[in-house]
């Protein structure tokens, strides 16, 4: 029989992209990696909870690795890759096939134009978090097409009384950029746009 995480990863990467989607600018767009690994349990992605910290706009939010293009990344799978390293010490030169680019996302809080980079590892690879992460999760991909994981979160302050999309995981309440990664990422079953081309904000 299929695994069928293993069918989800398939479908994922089949609508991937090679050529990037948009043209980097330094400071003003960014890549995240979304990063894949071989479970008993099927294919699984990798989101980190971010620390705690005055002045982050995304302070306490999960999310994937990544930030900011730099002006040396000579791409935004480049710039993933080093936000992977820094973030939580995963090299993703060694030991990992590059899938491809899904389409840029933009942001809510900062309208930054975000590129997510997914990659697929070999192996179970260790997380060493730095200290802009607080912990991490490895979430299988069907836990993502489970209706009981899904939900909506107001968040306040910024966002008054407005609800948002949401998945709950584990104790981790996934809502607004990496909400619409994965919904776009899944396809329609998860309750996202199909189409991994989407710039939606969010």
């Amino acid at each position: 029989m299929t695994n069928p995480s293993r069918a989800l990863l398939g479908s994922i990467t089949e609508r991937l992209r090679r050529v990037e989607p948009i043209e980097r600018v330094e400071g003003e767009t960014a890549s995240v990696a979304a990063i894949f690994r071989n479970d008993p349990r099927g294919e699984e992605v990798l989101l980190i909870k971010r620390a705690d910290r005055a002045g982050d706009p995304w302070s306490g939010d999960v999310a994937f690795p990544g930030g900011r293009v730099e002006a040396e990344d000579s791409s935004f799978r480049e710039t993933a890759v080093r936000e992977a390293r820094e973030e939580v010490g995963v090299d993703l030169t060694a030991d990992a096939r590059f899938l491809g680019y899904m389409g840029a996302f933009r942001t809510r809080r900062k309208g930054i134009w975000v590129v997510p980079s997914l990659f697929l590892v070999t192996g179970k690879p260790m997380v060493r978090k730095n200290n802009e992460v607080s912990s991490h999760m490895w979430v299988p991909l069907h836990e993502l097409l489970r209706e009981e994981n899904r939900s909506t979160y107001s968040p306040g302050g910024e966002g008054g009384d407005r609800s948002f999309p949401s998945f709950n995981l584990g104790g981790y309440t996934v809502w607004g950029l990496t909400e619409r990664i994965l919904s776009s990422m899944m396809g329609p079953t998860a309750g996202g746009t199909g189409q991994p081309t989407s710039r939606r904000t969010s």
